[in-house]
């Protein structure tokens, strides 16, 4: 008996955050659990040379921001704030503009991720942060959280460890907002403002994701 084709969901890029909820049985908790609060709780901890680096690209967002598009957002200040964390290692790396698939239900979900991190040098493995870039804060047709959504509950199912958290981070102009999706639940921060003190928030969480990370795959 021939084996039935497989159906094809659509990329990355066109889900919705309801359409996620919707299609995969997950719901959003808006009453900030414990797994966001505890991943969120950080101290800012960046040496002088880090907090000269954040600062100067702190500046450039300031007075740039609003002329970027979204690839000169990744390169010009995301690429360097990711730097300053050290997250190309021996063992892990992140993962640019990456294909990711998996096959749930018979359907095939797929696309290309703006940044994970992950185990391996060429093959990712063992996905457990998303990083999600996205330029305009108004006037667009796509939904960076839904984007940001799918491509963590893919990871989800291709680590097979559903009680795992999968973290996640999407960014709208200077706004970021931090994602955790526990089983079937997920919970969204407030915005941490990138032009403001926030920074060395976002830096300090970020350094938390690493932490978490190298433990995970016990390094």
């Amino acid at each position: 008996m021939a084996k039935a084709a497989i159906e094809k969901y659509k990329s990355f890029e066109k889900w919705k955050s309801e359409e996620v909820e919707e299609e995969f049985g997950l719901e959003r908790n808006f009453n900030f659990p414990d797994y966001l609060t505890a991943f969120l709780k950080v101290e800012p901890n960046v040496n002088e040379e880090e907090k000269v680096i954040l600062l100067r690209l702190q500046t450039r967002l300031l007075r740039m921001a609003d002329a970027w598009n979204e690839f000169d957002m990744s390169i010009i200040f995301i690429g360097p704030i990711l730097e300053v964390i050290d997250l190309q290692q021996e063992t892990y790396r992140t993962f640019f503009n990456h294909s990711l698939s998996t096959i749930i239900n018979d359907k095939e979900i797929k696309g290309r991720v703006d940044a994970m991190i992950a185990k391996g040098r060429q093959i990712a493995k063992s996905p457990i942060f998303f990083l999600q870039e996205y330029k305009q804060e108004s006037g667009t047709n796509n939904d960076p959280m839904g984007q940001l959504l799918i491509e963590m509950y893919v990871a989800q199912h291709l680590n097979n460890e559903p009680d795992e958290p999968i973290y996640g981070c999407y960014i709208v102009g200077r706004n970021w907002f931090f994602v955790v999706l526990q089983g079937k639940e997920y919970a969204v921060s407030d915005a941490y403002v990138a032009t403001q003190a926030d920074l060395f928030d976002i830096v300090a969480i970020l350094k938390k994701v690493k932490i978490l990370f190298e433990k995970k795959i016990n390094v």
